[in-house]
């Protein structure tokens, strides 16, 4: 099962050398809105995902992790 991850928001968005006030213009979203998401506080809605993903220049599919469970 995937699960949302939300530090990749973060380090994509840091590996592009972007703020993020940078990438909350870009989204259109607040820099709080932005801070919230990326520590997990705050869930995305799919199109709010999706500009992120557009301003990072990756897929969405990019803020989902692997999550094994070894029962």
């Amino acid at each position: 099962m995937k699960t949302f991850d939300p530090a990749r928001i973060a380090a994509r968005r840091k590996k592009l050398r972007k703020t993020q006030h940078d990438l909350a213009r870009e989204t259109g979203l607040s820099s709080t809105a932005i801070f919230y998401i990326e520590k997990g506080r705050k869930v995305p809605r799919a199109t709010t995902l999706g500009n992120i993903a557009n301003a990072l220049r990756c897929r969405v599919e990019y803020f989902f992790a692997d999550n094994n469970n070894n029962r």
